[in-house]
């Protein structure tokens, strides 16, 4: 509730109360014969201040982790399960290794395609040595050769060159292409692991038979990252509100610790993956994460109002559904009815009856 409306809310309540029972709010000053006189006791007392009223509202809370992944095997090549080389709960960095595997490759295939690397090699060799030997037959027989015969076989001796390099550069080409694939193939049925993508702790793990036949639907390991965070909070009376500050707890028992935080995100917002009445709220400050493993809990002020009158609860009582409390003044005590407004686990807002600085018996 905004301090605007807790306002509002007063003003009405006052005016309801002043009008409907006036009696109420009026004073009755006597002395009362059930307490002795103030010179005979050594009263407790208390005095009424004016300051700030703050109701606290809190609860439980429990980590969101949203960066998550779901590993299986996703290549296209053929796979069958060998063995799983994590456990839940394991701390992993990104590029360890999780799982691996036996990959099927056709001995067919890779046979076919090392036989055909080894044909275009050596059809390179011979072709280039039968025409570079062409090329120097063709060379000495232009030697004897003037005018328009030797123009004639320099022609031919040109183009015998160009026929030997565009052979070469195909030749070559198919080779390095050949060369390329086996190199796949035999990176393929090498690619046997699969890896964490990256630095976080794992959440779940399925095991396979030995030999069995891995897909895509065949989720092995669930992870989440641990360099982001959010705390969660059932947010179901949408109490909690965007940008809300709130003060968490975490720890041991006995070494309990405080953070402070704002709600950075409220069911209106949130994706899917979410619970729909789920808060998150990320802290200011960093938490180790054995913290995180503890209880947590968080506080928030609900009811929050500056500069009015407060009095401890332990100085009010009630009879027939109103409340009173006994005034200390000079050599009198006095039973002083009064208005309560709202109330916290230590104080009472005072609505009327008192003012500041008096003093109230609290025992």
């Amino acid at each position: 509730m905004s301090k605007i409306r807790i306002m509002a809310a007063v003003s009405l309540l006052t005016a309801v109360i002043l009008a409907g029972c006036g009696d109420s709010g009026q004073e009755q000053t006597w002395y009362s014969e059930e307490l002795p006189a103030p010179e005979q006791a050594n009263y407790e007392t208390i005095q009424v201040q004016e300051g700030e009223y703050l109701r606290t509202t809190g609860g439980s809370l429990h980590v969101y982790y949203p960066i998550t992944a779901e590993l299986c095997w996703e290549e296209d090549s053929i796979a069958r399960f060998r063995e799983i080389l994590v456990k839940k709960g394991e701390e992993v960095r990104e590029g360890d290794a999780i799982a691996t595997f036996d990959i099927e490759v056709s001995r067919a295939d890779r046979e076919e395609m090392t036989l055909s690397l080894a044909r275009e090699t050596e059809a390179l060799r011979l072709g280039r040595e039968d025409r570079l030997s062409a090329i120097e037959e063709a060379r000495e027989d232009a030697e004897g050769l003037r005018d328009h015969e030797l123009r004639i076989a320099q022609l031919r001796i040109e183009k015998m060159e160009t026929e030997y390099e565009q052979f070469v550069y195909q030749s070559e080409r198919e080779i390095a292409r050949l060369q390329k694939s086996l190199e796949e193939l035999e990176e393929k049925a090498g690619n046997d692991t699969l890896f964490a993508p990256f630095d976080g702790v794992i959440d779940s793990v399925t095991f396979y038979n030995p030999g069995d036949l891995m897909t895509a639907d065949n989720i092995l390991v669930t992870m989440h990252a641990t360099d982001r965070f959010y705390l969660a909070a059932d947010n179901g009376a949408d109490a909690l509100r965007y940008n809300m500050d709130v003060v968490v707890e975490a720890g041991k028992k006995n070494e309990r610790k405080t953070y402070v935080g704002k709600v950075v995100a409220v069911p209106a917002v949130l994706p899917a993956s979410v619970p729909g009445t789920v808060a998150l709220i990320e802290l200011y400050e960093e938490i180790s994460q054995e913290d995180l493993k503890t209880s947590l809990q968080y506080q928030y002020n609900s009811e929050e109002l500056q500069g009015v009158l407060l009095l401890d609860r332990s100085a009010v009582d009630s009879e027939e559904g109103k409340s009173y409390v006994y005034v200390l003044e000079e050599d009198m005590v006095q039973k002083r009815y009064i208005v309560p407004g709202l109330t916290n686990m230590k104080e009472i807002w005072i609505l009327d009856g008192l003012t500041e600085g008096q003093t109230v018996i609290a025992d």
